[in-house]
């Protein structure tokens, strides 16, 4: 997994670099994707609920766009926990904005990292002793992904990325999805 100051480093690299996909200065695009949550919390409890995410953003140069981000969950995910009962986890949405920078590989290839901030809003239930709790959360996030051109206006992509990382637990998604480029 690349390390976190790699990050600046492959956007300055993308800065650089020829346009992938045709995207050009001042184009828009929009998808989504389905997600593959996985919340691992200090405790050695991993849940993984399932997400659906849509995207919407910019090119501000060939290279480099800004991109906002809106999911909800599609299914949770429950674990058993040791003192015998079982807890559960929902998404319920998932927000944020991002600076995301290309690296072309070939005339229709790129790979990418995005940097940004992002809210999340979670719920959690249990089993034992009936407990209900609802989180919501800030933070900083990256990501890796890379997305091919799949037709001239339609591209799919695959990426991870680190959404929030707090101090009770992570939450990280593998992507799957496509964009239209408009």
């Amino acid at each position: 997994m690349p390390h976190a100051k790699t990050l600046p480093l492959a956007l300055l690299l993308a800065a650089s670099a020829t346009p992938a996909l045709g995207a050009d200065a001042g184009d828009t695009y929009a998808g989504g994707g389905l997600g593959r949550v996985s919340y691992d919390t200090n405790a050695d409890v991993t849940l993984n609920p399932t997400a659906i995410v849509g995207r919407l953003g910019y090119h501000v140069t060939d290279h480099i766009a800004i991109e906002a981000r809106l999911g909800v969950g599609l299914s949770s995910d429950d674990t058993a926990i040791d003192s015998g009962g079982n807890v559960e986890i929902a998404l319920k949405q998932l927000a944020g904005a991002y600076a995301v920078g290309h690296l072309p590989i070939t005339r229709g290839a790129s790979v990418y990292g995005l940097a940004g901030f992002t809210y999340g809003r979670a719920e959690f239930t249990g089993s034992a002793g009936g407990f209900s709790d609802t989180a919501n959360d800030t933070g900083l996030s990256w990501g890796i992904g890379s997305e091919a051109a799949l037709t001239d206006r339609i591209s799919g992509y695959v990426e991870w990325a680190s959404y929030l990382d707090q101090d009770a637990y992570t939450a990280t998604t593998i992507t799957a999805g496509a964009t239209y480029g408009f």
